[in-house]
């Protein structure tokens, strides 16, 4: 079954007044069209228009609690102004996650994102696991100032808990702790081999319909592979991908 590509080109010749407005960097309407013709292909019949709309306002309209300030003025990680951060967030607005676990959080960007979601739905926890400081982009490694996910605000850690540590160790024993996940997000090392570890971990705990969901699939073939060798439905963004279970 072959990877949806959701930022293909084409998609500008469908909605070329968006697709102006993006190369004149306006890129909100162009961003809504992409992620709702992703959510079309990946659900299918399943699909709920007024849903991801609905989600996409509250992206238009800013409606979040913000991030927590600091002095260090860094720029990294997934965020709200692109389409897959924007892809994150309606997926925990309409998929209502009860588990999701995330791998990878350094600064905390796409934890801010999916918990200023699960806030919204009223419930949810989010799991995250991180090895501080193991990067190999030193833009995600600042030792011990900031402290990892600094950038959660308070009002946002009810519905968080954070693990601190080797995902080898700490992801298979989550998962057994939740037993069934509706959700996991891939976003820490970005090698076959570990992309490979999470995924085959994480597949047999996901509920029916969960997503699995993960950064930087370019990067190699795990996630190509991965969702080839189960047919699952799948879609890739320019460098994020994510696979609906059956």
């Amino acid at each position: 079954m072959p990877i949806y590509a959701a930022s293909h080109p084409r998609l500008a010749l469908k909605h070329p007044l968006a697709a102006l407005s993006f190369y004149m960097g306006k890129k909100e309407a162009m961003h809504s069209a992409v992620i709702l013709s992703a959510a079309k292909h990946l659900l299918q019949e399943r699909f709920q228009p007024t849903a991801w709309r609905n989600a996409l306002r509250e992206i238009e309209q800013q409606d979040f609690i913000p991030p927590r300030k600091n002095d260090f003025n860094i720029v990294v990680g997934n965020s709200l102004n692109t389409s897959f951060g924007k892809w994150l967030y309606c997926c925990v607005r309409v998929f209502q996650p009860g588990y999701l676990i995330e791998t990878g959080v350094s600064h905390g960007s796409s934890s801010w994102i999916l918990l200023n979601a699960l806030h919204k739905n009223g419930k949810g926890k989010l799991l995250s696991i991180d090895l501080p400081n193991n990067d190999t982009n030193s833009a995600y490694n600042f030792g011990q100032q900031p402290t990892t996910g600094w950038m959660v605000p308070d009002t946002l850690t009810s519905n968080w808990e954070l693990h601190l540590g080797d995902a080898r160790e700490l992801l298979p024993a989550l998962l057994k702790q939740c037993g069934k996940i509706d959700m996991f997000f891939h976003d820490s090392d970005h090698s076959y081999e570990h992309m490979r570890f999470e995924f085959e971990n994480v597949a047999p705990f996901l509920s029916p319909h969960g997503l699995l969901l993960s950064d930087d699939v370019h990067k190699n073939a795990a996630f190509t592979e991965f969702v080839d060798q189960r047919q699952w439905r799948a879609l890739q963004f320019n460098k994020g991908g994510t696979a609906l279970a059956p």
